[in-house]
């Protein structure tokens, strides 16, 4: 028996050896991430973590407080659904959530919430971060958080609709490991490996090692992608005290574009034109010649030190940077009678510098009978971007051929003389823009006796938005004297943004709350009126009302809300002096949002949502028949309704099989605002069909799953020119080992 643990001790010591070694040569070894077929990511998740509803979130307040003692609304996707659905991207993980729509138009990971898009802001463990694609690779991440109506108070400038916060893996005190490889349609082949242990033995030092390697096609003509992504994370807890955490993540893309501009399809009457789902504007010689590339590298640290029970300050930073070559063949126009599309072709180097960090303070006190939880913060966000390059936007220069979208030619692009031209474009700063934003927050969770909560908190903003020139129509307009210089009257801006909120706990497991709440917007400040004068930023108001349970013993919870938001200050194109801008608009989103999710049964888990959206704009002055008041705000439909529901066979154990299947269902969304041409609803059935068991002391999972099984033509984005098609039925294959 002596000699048999020896020999285990040994193996094991071995297996972890050569399981470190593997990752880490697969992250640091382009060559290895090219024959990466075999290998594959795995996290092992405790039986009590096996669940789909989360009780606690700090997106919403950040602080510990339980969801059903908040007047917010906070959905969270956990890693359970996750990984059971096999997602792989951030736009489809958040179809789990009421009041969220990918939009129109996808470049950076967008999203619409509650009708209003977020801008090109998404959110790293609580921190901005702005104008990136993918901005986490799915397989570094444990959950996603959608904090939905305006958030200012907590998180600064920031779109009314709310914001999307992704949570990543932690690395764990006991050493584990996998290896997971995913194999799909389209040539997809996906490798992820996954070490995470402690370093020294007493396990105050701890580590975690993840590596990823993803190519594939798509279903879309010319549409190819390659990536690789590598994290190292350290966790230090010295003390019950103290606890800090170091991040390094580098992503290296490379991709025929981001999805958007991979299909451009054109309206024809109300309609996409029916062209063929593989139908693209694009051309095999953008992956050939000019692919589009990303460099990117995170550096995030976070430290919490508990002075006592009561009080604790925490501190969190994030640098990002980014090298970018955005290369792309887009939409310019087109002639309905002659079915030619005029493309306009961009090569713009982009770099990137943010900087991200905030400080809480958090505490419990009382004031004789009154409990408080309070929150005192500040933060502050950097952000530097340039575009240089070379860029038709906007021009009649056609220096690509136009395309018979029913009789499409490629491959008849002029590589030499094109690259011509973008080497003669290589010195044109075309747009920088400096993002500086400082913030000062307090927010005071109160209880008053067992049954009322009451929720008080403001913010007051100091932001600053300066962005170059503008130098003509066109940006080749000023070639070759683009020098990027910024605007000197870019004025700095000043908001105080409210949050109020009420809570009544009608019992352990139910309560019902009412808030208000004020976001402070997009800057106006780069656009331009006649008159020369400012704009104030976009602002936005809510009301909202819910009521929140937690069901079957606390292992599913479900909420309903009520919310009335407007977004104003909105810009439109001034008609009488072209160029310029007035600010005429509103818009209101007024509906109901339900979600459920957890285990209803031993056996059973779900996640479902219902959304009733009427998005319509209230306030337009523009005069005559452009004039859009009481029109259906773009890209929002009525009512939208996802489900997937999960039966496990043995939850929580190392064997057994699981299925599951899950509808999503969108309603018509108009794709303008002047509600001329419509994109139609559709439906969408998704499935799984697992098994899992031990082989010697490893857990072997197999998955396959699959998605749109009843391949229904529908159109997944679309936007006042262009629309582009959803999926065709597909499946996602996976094998996974766990050590």
């Amino acid at each position: 028996m002596k000699e048999h643990r020896r020999r285990f001790q040994a193996d094991r010591t071995g297996l972890r050896r050569t399981l470190v070694s593997m990752l880490v040569a697969g992250c640091f070894n382009a060559a290895w991430a090219e024959d990466a077929t075999t290998l594959s990511t795995i996290e092992i998740r405790d039986a009590a973590e096996n669940a789909y509803a989360v009780k606690k979130s700090r997106a919403g307040t950040k602080t510990d407080a339980a969801a059903l003692e908040t007047p917010v609304a906070v959905q969270v996707i956990p890693g359970d659904v996750l990984e059971d659905r096999q997602i792989v991207s951030i736009q489809e993980a958040v179809k789990n959530v009421s009041g969220v729509q990918t939009p129109t138009s996808v470049y950076y990971d967008v999203f619409a919430i509650r009708g209003f898009q977020t801008g090109s802001d998404t959110f790293r463990n609580g921190l901005k971060l702005n104008g990136v694609i993918g901005t986490e690779d799915m397989a570094f991440v444990d959950r996603v958080e959608v904090v939905k109506g305006p958030s200012s108070v907590l998180y600064g400038r920031i779109q009314p609709g709310g914001l999307v916060n992704i949570v990543t893996k932690k690395p764990r005190n006991d050493f584990s490991a996998s290896v997971q490889q995913q194999f799909g349609s389209w040539g997809t082949l996906r490798t992820v490996g996954d070490v995470t242990g402690p370093v020294n033995e007493d396990k105050t030092l701890s580590y975690r090692l993840m590596g990823v390697y993803d190519k594939g096609d798509g279903f879309v003509d010319f549409q190819h992608h390659r990536n690789t992504a590598v994290a190292a994370y350290l966790n230090w807890r010295p003390s019950a005290q103290f606890d800090a955490n170091l991040q390094l993540e580098h992503y290296d893309q490379k991709m025929v574009s981001p999805a958007y501009s991979a299909q451009q399809i054109p309206y024809i009457g109300n309609r996409p034109a029916a062209v063929p789902r593989h139908w693209t504007q694009n051309d095999e010689v953008m992956w050939t010649e000019w692919p589009s590339t990303v460099k990117r590298t995170t550096l995030a640290f976070d430290w919490s030190h508990a002075f006592n029970d009561a009080w604790k300050i925490t501190h969190r930073f994030n640098y990002h940077t980014a090298d970018e070559v955005q290369t792309y063949l887009l939409y310019q126009g087109f002639n309905s009678k002659s079915n030619l599309m005029n493309r306009r072709i961009s090569n713009n180097p982009v770099d990137r510098e943010q900087y991200s960090t905030n400080l809480d303070l958090t505490g419990q006190f009382s004031t004789g009978a009154i409990k408080h939880r309070l929150l005192l913060g500040v933060d502050w966000f950097a952000n530097d971007t340039k575009f240089t390059g070379y860029n038709e936007s906007g021009s009649t220069l056609n220096r690509v051929p136009a395309l018979n979208i029913f009789a499409p030619v490629y491959g008849n692009i002029n590589v030499q003389t094109m690259q011509r031209y973008f080497d003669q474009a290589s010195g044109n700063v075309l747009s920088r823009s400096r993002l500086r934003n400082t913030g000062f927050y307090v927010q005071d969770q109160i209880a008053l006796g067992k049954n009322w909560e009451v929720l008080l908190g403001g913010r007051y903003d100091i932001a600053k938005n300066e962005s170059s020139k503008i130098y003509g129509a066109t940006n080749t307009a000023c070639y070759p004297h683009c020098d990027g210089a910024f605007d000197p009257t870019a004025p700095t801006e000043k908001q105080f943004s409210p949050r109020a909120g009420v809570l009544y706990k009608l019992s352990d497991s139910v309560s019902f709350y009412g808030s208000y709440s004020e976001s402070f917007g997009n800057s106006n400040s780069t656009l331009s009126s006649f008159d020369k004068s400012k704009f104030d930023p976009e602002r936005g108001v809510q009301y909202e009302f819910g009521a929140k349970a937690s069901l079957f013993g606390g292992r599913a919870s479900t909420s309903l809300t009520l919310f009335d938001l407007r977004l104003k200050n909105r810009l439109t194109p001034d008609l009488a002096h072209p160029g310029f801008s007035v600010a005429v608009g509103e818009v209101r989103s007024r509906g109901v949002e339900f979600d459920i999710a957890g285990q209803v049964s031993e056996h059973v888990s779900l996640i479902g949502s219902y959304t009733y959206d009427k998005a319509e704009i209230t306030e337009d002055k523009t005069p005559g028949t452009a004039n859009t008041v009481g029109k259906t705000w773009a890209g929002v439909p009525l009512h939208n309704l996802s489900l997937w529901a999960k039966y496990d066979s043995a939850p929580g154990s190392a064997e057994g099989y699981f299925f599951g299947a899950g509808v999503y269902l969108n309603g018509e969304r108009q794709a303008n605002n002047t509600n001329t041409v419509q994109l139609p609803g559709y439906g969408r059935l998704d499935g799984v069909i697992g098994y899992r068991t031990t082989i010697g002391k490893q857990r072997v999972s197999l998955q396959l799953n699959g998605q749109n099984l009843l391949d229904k033509t529908y159109f997944d984005y679309g936007g006042g020119s262009y629309a582009t098609y959803g999926a065709p039925r597909n499946f996602m294959g996976s094998i996974k080992l766990e050590f």
